[in-house]
């Protein structure tokens, strides 16, 4: 990768050397005005706006402009590339996919990392904010650390994404934009697969088999040969047998009736054959009219969406109704908001199992059999059979209606009181249909349990802020700002689900048709109720507008942590404090060189529980296995064996940071800075107890953490003139966390883990470190293997292979506009952290693996570059090769190279060893390319239009992998939510392949 770096530091250095060329050109007018100090934000809880020099904290703006440059339909993922020390991590990859926002570096081991999201100062959720059609926003204020988020408590410990959606115009008159896109997606890349052998076992052609240790394509025997892949598709002499070896003990007369096909590579990849080319429509209709008393925004939005798996779709509509005036000192605001989404889509195994297939099977011609559950092999279902008949659906309603009211006393006194309620009801139901045949190979009954399930989740959320606003001069040149106020919150949730096996009637899906309902023991069956109460004070002073302080602090009772003490004292107190200071306006200096120049810093101290859930805070009994055997048929409760420390004390961060800003030129050349430091005290984690106990864990204490980031962004506008303006910005972002401290003398804490590979809290290193088995090597780092069995011998220990988060991330846009034509694109690189690759670990069970196949299959094979030892030293090993067993070995007349070569790749050793499946997560990513016209009013003469815009984007169409990772996985998508999970991937199992998306888009205002 070192080449990838050097062209992404080439290209910054470039546009360093564009700004100094263009000051130099005659025909660049550089304008006298100041920008940089302009920009608005939006201050949390209150939602009063404040310019850059107000800004006290590190807080970063992405514009509607920036979110819809490429029409993506979802906002989070708008954001990635575009804003310093934030990682946007994709935890699901299906039709209806989510994301998750880590801002900053970890503060906890086991808690949520994700950060906190704001919609119009009422507390949401990241998965609200993706189903908002970009045209809703107007921006997205991120708020990263010290100083910003204190407020919120232990809410916004992670940080804050401040989400503000577009009200009516102030300007008078009725304004109509219709925005319109269509897009079409597809497989963006997929594993490298060996295409030298073909489907089988142990060198030989088994047309059922789900590995690709089968012949290879130039063998005289089988090469260029008509033959059958996969289970016969029908019982032709009608004996009630399926068979498909006619050396087994079943009647025979159905031998050959697979699909036939060539025994050679099918197509340039048989997987990608299975993926069609999927579409999304996207059409946005806003009406605004308002004046200086009041305003009125209506947006329609809809998005239709058909997945790159046939039959799963979702269908996405939303209405966002916002008016607000003013009466007399009185002034109302309200706001509606409702989004229907409706989903249905396939098993989300099957990209896993279509990555299992050989190179020589003819996938694309099961499609017309999706009726038979077992295509080219009796280990997998078809993936067409899941496609059509194992499928969940789902419909989620969300209804958000906000209103708040304020009334003015005067000029310097503000009362006012938001109040937000929120429904989420979630209806979902997934079913199997089952397939149930006869013995179809040596006896093996492969049959599916039909099953039918429905769940439905109600969520009721309020959100109430009572706030007193004092604004004062108290001296000359100095302001005073306060605001005290009152949060509360309700949150509310009922979880209720039924189901079972055996569907009586096929395709009736209702809990009366079940032959086996589930017992509600073994169901989703759940209430929560939480609230919080919580005092809030902002106090801002502002001395000649060039030097601003501001102190914050919440004091918050929570019912959640109310169960953990013991005293009933469940309330605490988060503050923060913070300053800025502008000296180009205090002292003027600086000129048309140095326009403008801000230093800042803040510190403060959050905390949370977010590590545990409230059924492990409060125990409750469960329903044991049965009373008083298991089976008995009656029902039986049992305490609950993980249970809370009952002094468990809060994870408490204090965090503190410098910031930096300025702008050359007449902002010509902008820049902001901050570097950061973090402490984490009693850091919570499940611990394993003594079986003597009676317990099998307890969330405790366990120690503490630190960490420390720098991040940057700095733009650049190298031409700047009536007909052209060009926009440059890079962002820089680096950071860790460490764990400094881990109780009762531990070194280390597995937070996922089997016996080969898994993530840890390590004492004195960085968190979170991924720890695998490693191959034993000499001083020269060859493989020792043993002497006797040619196989490799492994370290008994785990060893440090890297950490999962990027030691650095560089983000780069720019913006291209030449009269009416508009260029922008966006990338960015990451680098310095490894990931886990399951694919990689399944795909070398099933013999895929390049590596596997690069020799002849069929001759002993000697691990490349290894060693034994022999008298007391190591000697190169040119002829020991591996076998399998005593009975597999080459000094056995029935030795079979390739038997001995599949065992020591599907799990003897090869496969069992972690290190062969961490490896550098290294990745370039052109996220956003877009090219727009804005038609000249001129050329729109007469017409109602007022703007007309037409444009073409591109999402994803330039990825770059390190070299080692031959496309296996995407880095950034995570194993869950979970920011300590990120980088450790499953088999595929929960993931498709990433998409590339191209399409075009038209936008008119009247």
């Amino acid at each position: 990768m070192k080449k990838l770096t050097a062209s992404v530091l080439l290209v910054v250095l470039s546009s360093s050397f564009a700004v100094v060329n263009a000051q130099k050109k005659g025909n660049d007018t550089i304008p006298r005005t100041t920008t940089i100090e302009e920009v608005v934000f939006v201050q949390p809880v209150t939602g009063r706006l404040k310019v850059k020099d107000e800004v006290t904290t590190a807080q970063q703006i992405i514009s509607n402009q920036q979110l819809k440059a490429a029409n993506n339909p979802n906002a989070i993922s708008a954001i990635a590339g575009k804003a310093s020390g934030v990682r946007i991590n994709q935890t699901n990859s299906s039709v209806n996919s989510s994301q998750s926002i880590v801002i900053r570096t970890p503060t906890t081991i086991t808690g949520n990392q994700e950060a906190l999201v704001v919609i119009d100062n009422v507390i949401s959720s990241a998965n609200i904010l993706a189903q908002l059609p970009p045209d809703l926003i107007e921006s997205v204020n991120i708020i990263k650390g010290a100083g910003g988020a204190a407020i919120y408590g232990s809410q916004g410990i992670n940080g804050v994404v401040v989400v503000t959606t577009k009200r009516g115009t102030a300007s008078g008159g009725l304004r109509i934009n219709y925005n319109s896109s269509v897009d079409f997606e597809t497989v963006a890349f997929l594993p490298k697969r060996q295409r030298n052998y073909g489907q089988g076992w142990y060198g030989k052609k088994v047309n059922v088999e789900n590995g690709a240790w089968g012949p290879a394509f130039n063998d005289p025997a089988y090469a260029g040969t008509m033959q059958p892949y996969g289970v016969p598709l029908y019982d032709f002499d009608g004996d009630g047998f399926i068979t498909v070896n006619p050396n087994d003990n079943a009647p025979t007369g159905d031998e050959g009736a697979s699909i036939m096909s060539t025994f050679a590579p099918y197509g340039k990849d048989n997987v990608k054959d299975f993926f069609q080319t999927g579409t999304i429509f996207q059409n946005t209709l806003s009406v605004s009219t308002g004046n200086s008393n009041g305003y009125f925004g209506l947006t329609l939005g809809s998005l239709e969406k058909e997945f790159i798996v046939a039959d799963d779709k979702l269908s996405r509509y939303s209405v966002l109704m916002k008016g607000g005036t003013k009466i007399n000192k009185w002034s109302f605001d309200g706001q509606i908001n409702y989004i229907r989404t409706k989903t249905s889509q396939a098993d989300a195994t099957i990209y896993h199992d279509l990555l299992q297939s050989a190179s020589d099977i003819p996938i694309e011609k099961f499609k017309d059999y999706s009726d038979n559950a077992y295509g080219w092999n009796i280990y997998y279902t078809s993936p067409y059979f899941r496609q059509k008949h194992v499928r969940s659906n789902s419909i989620q309603n969300y209804f958000n209606l906000i209103g708040a009211a304020a009334y003015k006393f005067d000029d310097h006194i503000n009362l006012s009181y938001r109040g937000n309620m929120s429904f989420n009801n979630a209806e979902s139901s997934n079913y199997n249909d089952g397939y149930v045949v006869a013995p179809i190979y040596d006896g093996i009954f492969p049959n599916v349990q039909s099953s039918y399930f429905q769940s439905n989740v109600n969520q009721q959320n309020y959100y109430g802020d009572l706030t007193l606003n004092l604004n004062y001069d108290i001296a000359t040149d100095l302001n005073l700002d306060v605001t005290v106020g009152h949060n509360y919150q309700d949150r509310r949730t009922t979880n209720s689900q039924a189901g079972g096996t055996g569907l009586l009637i096929p395709g009736l899906y209702t809990i009366p048709n079940l032959s086996n309902p589930a017992q509600p023991s073994t169901l989703n069956n759940r209430k929560f109720h939480t609230n919080v109460h919580a005092f809030l004070g902002n106090i801002d002073l502002s001395y000649k507008k060039y030097l601003f302080f501001n102190a914050a602090g919440r004091y918050e009772m929570n019912s959640s942590l109310k169960q953990l003490s013991v005293s009933n004292d469940f309330s605490y107190f988060f503050p923060s404090a913070s300053l800025s200071f502008i000296p180009t306006k205090a002292f003027d200096f600086g000129g048309k060189v140095l326009n403008y120049l801000k230093v800042n810093a803040a510190l403060e101290r959050t905390g949370g529980i977010s590590a545990i859930g409230n059924y492990q805070l409060y125990p409750v009994a469960i329903v044991g296995g049965g009373y008083p055997y298991a089976g008995s048929g009656y029902i039986s409760y049992q305490p609950q064996t993980t249970v809370t420390d009952r002094s468990l004390n809060p994870e408490f961060t204090t965090r503190a940071e410098v910031g930096l800003s300025f702008g050359l030129f007449n902002d010509r050349i902008t820049f902001d800075g901050a570097v950061y430091k973090s402490k984490t005290d009693d850091l919570i984690t499940l611990q394993t107890t003594s079986s003597a106990t009676g317990l099998t864990g307890q969330w405790r204490n366990v120690g503490d953490m630190e960490g420390r980031g720098i991040e940057m962004n700095i733009n650049f506008v190298p031409i700047k003139n009536k007909n052209i303006r060009w926009d440059i910005g890079a962002n820089f972002t680096s950071g860790y966390s460490k764990v400094t401290k881990l109780a009762d003398g531990a070194k280390e804490i597995a937070l996922l883990s089997s016996s080969s590979v898994g993530i840890f809290a390590v004492e004195g290193e960085k968190f979170g470190v991924i720890k695998g088995t490693t191959y034993v090597r000499d001083d020269q780092g060859r493989i020792v293997v043993n002497a006797a069995t040619g196989l490799p011998q492994v370290n008994s220990q785990l060893s440090v292979l890297g950490r999962n988060t990027p030691k650095y991330i560089l983000g780069l846009t720019t913006s291209l506009k030449v009269k009416g034509f508009t260029l922008s694109a966006t990338a960015d690189y990451r680098t310095g952290h490894v990931f886990y690759s399951g694919t990689k670990n399944s795909m070398a069970f099933s013999g895929q693996l390049e590596e596997s196949a690069n020799f002849d299959r069929t001759k002993p094979y000697v691990i490349p570059n290894s060693v034994y030892l022999q008298n007391g030293a190591y000697v190169a090993n040119t002829s020991v090769p591996i076998f399998a067993t005593t009975f597999n070995n080459p000094n056995n007349a029935n030795y079979n190279p390739t038997l001995a070569l599949s065992e020591h790749y599907g799990g003897a050793t090869y496969n069992s060893v972690g290190e062969n499946f961490v490896m550098d997560a290294t990745a370039f990513k052109v996220r956003e390319i877009a090219i727009s016209y804005t038609f000249d009013k001129k050329i729109l003469g007469n017409s109602k239009i007022n703007e007309l815009t037409i444009g073409f984007q591109a999402r994803n169409p330039f990825i770059k992998f390190a070299k080692e990772n031959r496309n296996y996985d995407d880095p950034e998508t995570g194993f869950d939510g979970n920011g300590a999970y990120a980088g450790f991937i499953g088999n595929a199992a929960t993931q498709y392949p990433n998409l590339r998306t191209y399409g075009g888009n038209i936008s008119i205002t009247f």
